[in-house]
Parts: structure tokens; C-alpha cells; sequence
């Protein structure tokens, strides 16, 4: 994946994403985004509180998107955003999701991720690449700190429409799906080092 030209911006703000990463010896967005992608998957015990992100030393792929976001809206980047996207886990896409959806007998479910949009184009800075990139069905423009209630509201509504899209809504509830969704979830979080393209998942 192409890497957009804000890698190259120096951290010269004093908000509290940018004393954090300068307390750390990190100087430059680029060495941000090194960092984040080297911290383990887990989702932090706030979900508002983006700096938990590196104090807690890790978090997950949204919220280090939303973290990087902040950070370049501290450092006054401009035409950057968080972009919350949807798109499908498959077995194609997510080969570690194969055995829970052979289970329940789907062939795929719906996710609703952040990542980062910057001059229209959008970029998976801080996640580890998939053999298959999923293709993104929509995407919005979110804040930062949209990435807690927000994101999970959006995420169940799209869920709801699209059990009734693809005619299933009769079978399936959202609140299965969420909870079928919740196991990869926590799959990625028992096994991050072992199942790496699980790590797109949230």
C-alpha cells in the first residue's frame, strides 16, 4: 500500500497525543505509525480515551486509526480524516474466521472498521496487511472519539439492513451476528501473534 506524505510530519503540538509520543522519543508521525502497528491487539479499558492507546500499550485497529487521527489534528494536518468503512469478513479475506463461519454456517459477516482517509484515498497505516484486501462497501467520516459509542451503533444498524438485504434477517437476529462477530473478536485477542490478518477485524 502506498504510504500517504503525513508520515513525513514532524510532532511539534503541545495536546496530549503529541506529549505522549514525544515523552517516548518519538518525533515524527512516521515513527508513530511504527509503533502502533508493533503493539499487541486489545481493546483498551476506555474506549474514549485515546491516549490509553500508549499507555496501555495497545489497542485495537480502530482505535490506533483514531489515535493516529488526533494526533494529526493536533499537528494541524490537513484533509485527513477517520474514515469508519464496512466491508465483509469472509474466508477468503479473514482465513482465521473460516472455522466459526463454516459453524454457523455463513459465508460471510459484516464489519465496520476505522481507518485513515487522507486527500480521498484511504490508507490501513497501522494494521498488517491481508492476503486479500476486502473490498470496502461504504465509508463515513467520523471524529476521533467516535470510534466508542458511535462506531458500535453504526456498526449494528448496518448489520440489521444487511440480514434483511441478503434475506436472512428471518434466521439470523443482529444480536447473533454481533455475538458471532464478538468470537472472532476474541480469537484475535487470545491468538494476535499467531493470527495476524484477524487483526483487521475490528
Amino acid at each position: 500500500m502506498i504510504k500517504p506524505a503525513i508520515i513525513n510530519v514532524r510532532i511539534q503540538a503541545k495536546g496530549k497525543l503529541s506529549q505522549l509520543c514525544l515523552e517516548q522519543g518519538i518525533e515524527d508521525l512516521q515513527g508513530v505509525v511504527d509503533h502502533l502497528r508493533s503493539l499487541p491487539y486489545g481493546r483498551t479499558s476506555e474506549k474514549r480515551n485515546l491516549a490509553l492507546v500508549m499507555e496501555e500499550g495497545r489497542g485495537t485497529c480502530s482505535a490506533k486509526h483514531a489515535f493516529l487521527a488526533q494526533l494529526a489534528f493536533e499537528n494541524g494536518v490537513r484533509g485527513l480524516h477517520l474514515a469508519l468503512c464496512t466491508y465483509n469478513i469472509t474466508e477468503s479475506t479473514h482465513h482465521e474466521a473460516k472455522a466459526i463461519l463454516k459453524h454457523y454456517g455463513l459465508k460471510a459477516i459484516p464489519e465496520a472498521r476505522c481507518f485513515i482517509k487522507y486527500k480521498n484515498n484511504i490508507y490501513n497505516l497501522v494494521g498488517r496487511q491481508l492476503p486479500k484486501q476486502p473490498e470496502i462497501m461504504s465509508d463515513i467520516e467520523i471524529a476521533p472519539l467516535q470510534v466508542a459509542s458511535f462506531k458500535k451503533r453504526y456498526h449494528k444498524n448496518y448489520i440489521e439492513n444487511w440480514l434483511r438485504i441478503e434475506r436472512i434477517h428471518k434466521r439470523w437476529s443482529p444480536e447473533q451476528i454481533w455475538s458471532i462477530r464478538e468470537e472472532c473478536i476474541e480469537a484475535a485477542e487470545e491468538n494476535w501473534e499467531s493470527c495476524p490478518r484477524l487483526l483487521c477485524c475490528a
